[in-house]
């Protein structure tokens, strides 16, 4: 045993490997860790002083701290070149000036990823940190992410390296913005969360390929939400990807030109203020469909369950959805009884999907609203109606290929009857489907109990009658 043992470890050998290799695993901590490291030997003492990444969060005692451990961090730092630098702490204004310095600092160092993540620790009286003029100027950077922070570019806008540009928790100018995308030739990509006060979007560039916008109401200095009367209108006829998301607080989100879309995503909720629940119901019927029409020519289409839940009040009030081209879709819903009639009237307005995806979540927060002004509406049994003839058409599911479903099963009791007749439905008018999917559940509790109830269903699905001779159901429990 002695002869054949390993020799004894003398050496470090992490720290015998090249400074490029220790600088690549340093980048990956924030800085404040990657300085700890300097304690473990001479070999490490000032290897974090050439880090390329700079990453700064706001978890010291107070902001005064912060700020002074950031100076000295910048004061001994040497690397000529920064990839990354990242700042997220409670502003205040009094800390401008060194703000500003900082700033400075990444961009002399040709910083490629620049994010200024600031909070407030008074929001209901703070004043935003308007960005420094020389920014808007930069031919390195290709990554902006703001936070708090006040836009509003003066001079000429030539940002040639930028390509990914996010901006939170601003009052942002439909001209200021238009002028930074039209100074960024090379923008793909552009995320606005939370931006209020903006009413018209108007976006005329050649490389922008997908928007984002994430929630719309924010909080105003005096602490109450914005007013939302206004309408925010979006002009975009070159991006190929539009994503609308979170919560919105406002009359109504217009889409007016994205003849390029080839793929839309519509996972949001409205929340329209100071008006009747009734009005406040055929605002939101008029936004969906008014949506839906402008996205009626997008390959691949994700419709969140407000959206599902707007068309189920729709469908009672015999509104029809309006035609869609999609192949691709996506529906998220929380498959009980009140979610069958938008499911239905969206497949009937699908008559060349080819991939539906079914995402079943169980949260519904916030559509209280609707809810009761649903069931105020719908005096007869969903569960007849989805079975009732009116929502068969003869040109329904023609190409349906393959059908997918996740989330199955983690409330399997409450959803077990609604997801038996859509999948029967399903299987029933699809006359070329394939393959039926239906994955794991995301949650296993009680497995034992879970598994009996998977085999029964997995049972009833297996004896459904199917239009398609070659349609197969794929079942995990199986």
């Amino acid at each position: 045993r002695r002869k054949h043992a390993p020799p004894p470890i003398t050496q470090d050998r992490i720290s015998a490997l090249p400074n490029s290799i220790l600088l690549n695993i340093l980048s990956s901590l924030p800085t404040k860790d990657a300085i700890k490291t300097g304690v473990l030997s001479k070999r490490w003492s000032y290897v974090w002083t050439s880090v390329p990444s700079l990453s700064f969060s706001d978890d010291y005692e107070d902001t005064d701290h912060f700020a002074t451990a950031v100076d000295n961090t910048l004061l001994l730092h040497k690397a000529p070149k920064l990839t990354k630098f990242y700042l997220r702490f409670n502003y205040k204004p009094d800390l401008k000036p060194r703000l500003d310095l900082w700033v400075r600092l990444a961009t002399n160092a040709m910083v490629e990823q620049l994010s200024l993540r600031l909070t407030y620790a008074h929001v209901f009286n703070f004043e935003t940190y308007l960005l420094p003029q020389h920014l808007y100027t930069n031919e390195f950077v290709s990554e902006l992410d703001f936070s708090f922070c006040n836009i509003k570019p003066i001079g000429v806008v030539h940002l040639s390296s930028l390509k990914r540009l996010c901006i939170g928790y601003t009052a942002l100018c439909g001209d200021d913005i238009r002028k930074v995308v039209m100074g960024s030739p090379r923008l793909e990509y552009l995320e606005l969360n939370n931006c209020c006060r903006l009413n018209r979007l108007d976006i005329v560039s050649e490389s922008l390929k997908k928007l984002v916008i994430n929630n719309h109401f924010m909080l105003t200095v005096a602490g109450k939400i914005d007013d939302p009367v206004f309408e925010l209108e979006i002009v975009a006829p070159k991006i190929e990807s539009l994503e609308i998301l979170g919560t919105f607080c406002m009359k109504k989100c217009r889409i007016k030109d994205v003849s390029s879309l080839v793929k839309a995503k519509l996972d949001f909720s409205m929340a329209v203020l100071k008006v009747e629940e009734e009005s406040a119901c055929n605002e939101y019927q008029e936004a969906v469909r008014e949506l839906l029409e402008s996205l009626h020519h997008v390959k691949e289409l994700f419709v969140g369950k407000w959206c599902i839940m707007v068309l189920s009040l729709m469908s009672v009030k015999h509104v029809p959805s309006p035609l869609l081209k999609c192949k691709y879709v996506t529906v998220k819903t929380s498959m009980k009884k009140w979610d069958l009639p938008g499911i239905a009237s969206l497949l009937q307005s699908l008559p060349y999907v080819e991939t539906l995806v079914i995402d079943i979540s169980h949260h519904n927060l916030g559509f209280k609203i609707l809810e009761r002004h649903y069931l105020s509406y719908y005096n007869y049994d969903d569960v007849s109606h989805w079975k009732s003839k009116e929502i068969y058409f003869k040109f329904l599911l023609l190409c349906l290929k393959t059908v997918k479903i996740f989330g199955f099963g983690e409330n399997l009791v409450n959803i077990k009857e609604v997801f038996i007749l859509v999948v029967q439905f399903l299987l029933k008018n699809a006359n070329v489907m394939e393959k039926m999917i239906i994955t794991k559940p995301r949650v296993m509790r009680n497995q034992r109990c879970m598994l009996h109830a998977f085999l029964q269903v997995a049972q009833k699905l297996l004896s459904l009658p199917r239009s398609s001779p070659h349609a197969v159901i794929m079942f995990p429990y199986q």
